[in-house]
Formats: C-alpha cells, structure tokens, sequence
C-alpha cells in the first residue's frame, strides 16, 4: 500500500502544537479547559449568526421571514373575533384566486431557420500565403 507522507514543516507544526496543548494541560487545566469552552461557544455563536441572519440576506430566499411568519400563525390569538375575520379573509382570497382565468403556455415554439450564406465563397485564410 502506498502511505502518503507529511511535509516536514507541516510535522513539525502538529508536534509543537501537541507539545504545546500537552504542557498547557498539565500547568494550568482548569484554564485550559476554559479557553476550549469559550472556543466552542464564540464558533457556536458565528455559526447561529451566520446560518439565521447572514445567509437568508445573502440567498434572498427569505428562509428568517418564512421562519417568522409560521412562528407569528402558530400563535394562538387572544380574541376569536379576530380569528373570524381572519377566517373570511382567508376564505375571500381563495375566491380571488378560484376566479381569475389560468393563462396557457404556448405549447408550440415557433421557430424558423435564418437563411445565411450559402453559395458565397469563404474568406481566404491570409495565413496560408
């Protein structure tokens, strides 16, 4: 089997480093252990942040306003007047859209073939003299 081998300067970097965790573990643990804590808490934080608020801005999809919206429906209401209303509401825009005629795609493309140049000579190749 081949074996991938490590650049040198790339071994020597995990050795040091491992050396370093070791030595930092075995002088100060409890700090140790508290700068992996606040690491894994700032990563959790950018990730949260970068996944809810950054990428629905930059995808445009509106994943944050559609997450929203079904939180704000999930919600009951605290008067049923209003839930009434909302219910007619609801029923009027169905009849809006029942009513409003289906637009046909044409099924056919019409397309035609443009005439070019067929008889004409081509262009000597100035190359060639």
């Amino acid at each position: 089997m081949l074996r991938q081998s490590f650049h040198p300067l790339l071994l020597v970097m995990f050795g040091l480093a491992i050396l370093g965790i070791g030595s930092r573990l075995v002088t100060d643990p409890a700090g140790f252990f508290v700068g992996i804590f606040v690491t894994i808490g700032i990563v959790t934080l950018l990730f949260l942040l970068f996944r809810h608020v950054i990428m629905p801005r930059l995808s445009g999809s509106g994943y944050g306003r559609q997450y929203a919206a079904t939180a704000h429906k999930a919600q009951p209401s605290p008067g049923t007047s209003s839930l009434k209303a909302a219910k007619s509401r609801k029923v009027k825009q169905e009849k809006k859209r029942s009513q409003r005629p289906l637009i046909k795609r044409q099924s056919d493309v019409q397309l035609r073939v443009i005439e070019g140049k067929k008889n004409k000579s081509k262009k000597k190749n100035r190359a060639l003299f």
